[in-house]
């Protein structure tokens, strides 16, 4: 993930490691999508901001794991490959 942190002027990277790919609730709606749980924070900084793998974006840091630590998920973009 990729984004310009709350109070900086810089772009920070972190990096994670996929542990999961499913359909998972938005907390901010019922709707629920296609996810991938990563084991990043994901915070107010970061949120929004372009997931990569390698060169390429697969998804959107969008929410973290409630009651969890440093367990993100990022919503899947629709790809025919990667």
């Amino acid at each position: 993930m990729c984004d310009l942190f709350v109070g900086g002027d810089n772009i920070s990277v972190t990096g994670g490691v996929v542990s999961r790919v499913e359909p998972t609730q938005y907390v901010h709606g019922a709707a629920h999508l296609m996810a991938i749980q990563i084991d990043a924070a994901i915070n107010p900084g970061n949120s929004g901001g372009p997931a990569l793998m390698e060169d390429k974006v697969v998804g959107v840091a969008f929410q973290n794991l409630a009651g969890a630590e440093n367990i993100g998920c990022v919503a899947c973009l629709l790809f025919s490959d990667m």
